[in-house]
């Protein structure tokens, strides 16, 4: 019973905030469009999500060589990708953010991947690394409390823009740009163009094709390289042996083929995993919500929940490690159209197209310009994504800091991967090496900008304007929200009023700013306050003095993220209250 009422604490869906709809949105959370519109907003979705399969297809290479192989393991992390949107999605149970996050394959492991094949491993080795580091970050989602400390918007930031650079890396390996590759002829650099001329076009037509602009640049992008000789060898063959029909199988797990770089690896992505999927729900959560202010950490603790439950489930299965389609949130956006219901929809049509192996080969056969095409198309706007994240908070020097130190040393790696290949080749990705430094330099330089304020406060008849004053001081100099303001003065000027009424002389406050939230500290002689009830009603106020005093420490507590109060030596007494900026 205890682990439950710890859980539900932790988890419990009773403690989300209430939101409310924004304007503007065609289609709300709870709305239900008809079904022929659902079909056509998931088919959106699943066009935007249909980009990321190239990503399965250059880790599977980088394991094997065989096609077959290829479209087996691609048909793996289709099938997973819908389960992981399908726990997202989820409104019931400790699992789910209830937030329509369309899902698919993350680049953050692409170098991870690569690693362990260099160093012989299988996709049984992949699936086991992937299924220790889906442990590994399920048990660090009930251990890190204060996300929004750890991984506030400037890490998610980066981390999304650095995806975005990790995907331009893909494409340039795709075209053969890459050191030890094949210069690519004009006629590859003339399918891509065609491919990304078409993919603008369509988009900027404002028709109904305009959200399906990826997809029909990359059928042009195909016809136009069949036309000119460009297909894979043995397409044909290989497409005419691969049935209708099949049920994806399984790479069972191989833990004898741990080796410990590429587990490093793997581990070290966990940084990028967590902030990639955290950035993704605060995006969809301040879009869905208008009075959207701060994060909602219940939601998001879910969300990160459901997010590792995928991770186990491909390890176990052996698939691609999936995650939130940042581009199909930013379409969601983009379009207004945020029910819940396209995303079950979405994920049936996924189902159907890892169900379907000729359709899977397809797009393992597609040919390396038109994927190119695709990787430089959806990168740019993921790091607009990631851009919009960065500035969603007024950044002061170190929040600059934490951006500037991320972005750069990922952008070095990605300029100059043989150094730190050589060096410590479990790092080895702009991904990896940017969040680690945005995660490092974040936590190192939070106590450096912890501030304190103190008052020392007569309780007589001008003790309310003093803590007035005094609040909207500390409010200004620190640059809170007025809603963390006003939260804090009405809280300390109801507290001092009881006091005085208690028969206290004088009050000692300090604030202190923790990065998310203000924390103040009330300090007296006499005695203990109320503990405020869980619930409050008008008529206390007409009982007896302990009742009324009781609401009045229920005014003063509603809006605090914590409270509690002790008794400290020599007959003072201490009370602690949180407020979340």
């Amino acid at each position: 019973m205890a682990l439950l009422d710890t859980l539900n604490a932790f988890l419990g869906r009773d403690l989300d905030r209430r939101i409310v709809r924004p304007p503007a949105l065609a289609y709300w959370l709870d709305d239900r469009p008809a079904p022929m519109v659902t079909l056509a907003l998931a088919l959106q979705h699943l066009a935007i999500q249909s980009v990321y399969f190239v990503l399965p297809i250059v880790q599977a290479f980088a394991l094997s060589k065989d096609p077959t192989e290829a479209a087996r393991y691609l048909a793996l992390s289709i099938f997973v990708a819908a389960c992981w949107q399908l726990m997202v999605v989820s409104v019931r149970g400790p699992v789910g953010a209830g937030y329509p996050v369309p899902g698919t394959h993350t680049a953050a492991l692409v170098g991870a991947i690569t690693l362990t094949g260099a160093a012989g491993g299988s996709f049984g080795a992949a699936a086991a690394m992937l299924l220790i580091t889906g442990l590994v970050s399920l048990g660090l989602t009930f251990v890190l409390h204060r996300l929004r400390v750890l991984l506030p918007n400037e890490v998610s930031g980066v981390v999304v823009m650095l995806i975005g650079v990790a995907l331009v890396v893909v494409a340039t390996q795709r075209l053969g740009l890459q050191p030890g590759g094949t210069l690519p002829d004009a006629t590859s650099v003339g399918v891509t163009a065609t491919c990304l001329l078409v993919m603008a076009g369509v988009a900027l037509s404002r028709t109904r094709a305009s959200p399906f602009a990826v997809l029909i640049g990359s059928v042009v992008g195909v016809a136009v390289a069949l036309g000119f000789g460009l297909a894979p060898a043995h397409a044909a063959e290989l497409l005419a042996e691969r049935p209708w029909f099949a049920l994806p199988q399984p790479f069972a797990p191989r833990f004898d083929q741990v080796s410990l770089a590429p587990l490093g690896a793997f581990l070290v992505a966990l940084v990028a995993l967590k902030a990639t999927a955290m950035g993704s729900l605060v995006v969809i959560q301040r879009a869905s919500d208008r009075d959207w202010s701060r994060p909602d950490a219940p939601p998001l603790r879910r969300g990160l929940l459901a997010n590792d439950l995928g991770l186990i489930l491909g390890g176990a299965v052996g698939s691609a490690c999936p995650g939130p389609a940042t581009a199909a949130v930013g379409l969601s956006i983009a379009t207004g159209t945020l029910a819940r219901r396209i995303v079950p929809t979405g994920a049936a049509l996924l189902v159907l197209v890892a169900l379907c192996p000729k359709l899977v080969l397809l797009f393992v056969l597609v040919p390396e310009p038109v994927k190119a095409a695709m990787l430089f198309y959806v990168s740019g706007f993921i790091m607009a994504q990631g851009c919009q994240l960065v500035t969603a908070r007024l950044l002061d020097t170190r929040r600059m800091m934490v951006v500037a130190f991320g972005l750069c040393s990922g952008i070095a790696v990605a300029v100059a991967p043989a150094a730190f290949t050589k060096a410590m080749p479990a790092l080895a990705s702009p991904l990896s090496v940017g969040a680690l430094v945005a995660f490092l330099t974040n936590l190192f330089t939070l106590p450096l900008v912890a501030r304190r304020s103190a008052l020392d406060l007569p309780l007589d008849g001008g003790a309310s304007r003093s803590v007035t004053d005094w609040v909207a001081a500390t409010a200004g100099g620190w640059a809170l929200k007025p809603l963390t303001a006003r939260a804090a003065t009405q809280a300390l000027g109801e507290l001092a009023e009881l006091l005085t009424e208690r028969g206290a002389a004088r009050l000692a406050l300090e604030a202190r700013l923790a990065e998310d939230r203000v924390e103040m500290t009330l300090t007296w002689s006499g005695e203990a306050l109320p503990e405020p009830p869980a619930m409050a009603s008008p008529e206390d106020l007409m009982g007896t003095d302990e009742i009324r005093q009781r609401f009045s420490m229920w005014l003063a507590t509603r809006q605090a993220q914590a409270f509690r109060q002790r008794s400290l030596d020599g007959g003072r007494q201490e009370a602690w209250l949180a407020f979340e900026d």
